[in-house]
């Protein structure tokens, strides 16, 4: 999933799709989730940057704390999918601290390891 803030003009997203081939014509197509919200974007600059492709465009359609379908098609064709979600915190703020289970009682410390172990 994609992340980006709900500023005004320029939107950049950094993916990974499977061919880096920038020959051809490309849209944008975004849809809100929910409502089907859309929007059609045929002037977006993609440029091969290492291992990735960065892809500058601007929408009118992007409203915090919303959820959005991104497809990238290349003559027509499927080239790239993913979600977009719009909000204003911060990569830290979206961090979690624990893993609640049930009522809250039990959790489990934020950890790349997952050795079973909650604490009560």
């Amino acid at each position: 999933m994609l992340i980006l803030q709900p500023t005004v003009g320029d939107k950049t997203i950094t993916i990974a799709p499977r061919s880096s081939d920038l020959s051809g014509a490309f849209v944008l197509n975004i849809r809100r989730d929910g409502d089907g919200k859309e929007e059609s974007i045929t002037n977006a600059t993609l440029s091969n940057i290492v291992n990735f492709t960065e892809v500058t465009f601007q929408s009118t359609i992007l409203e915090e704390d919303s959820t959005y379908y991104l497809e990238i098609t290349k003559d027509d064709e499927l080239w790239y999918r993913d979600k977009i979600y719009v909000t204003s915190q911060t990569a830290s703020e979206r961090v979690t601290e624990k893993h609640e289970i049930g009522n809250g009682t039990i959790y489990k410390p934020y950890s790349t390891v997952d050795d079973n172990t909650y604490i009560i």
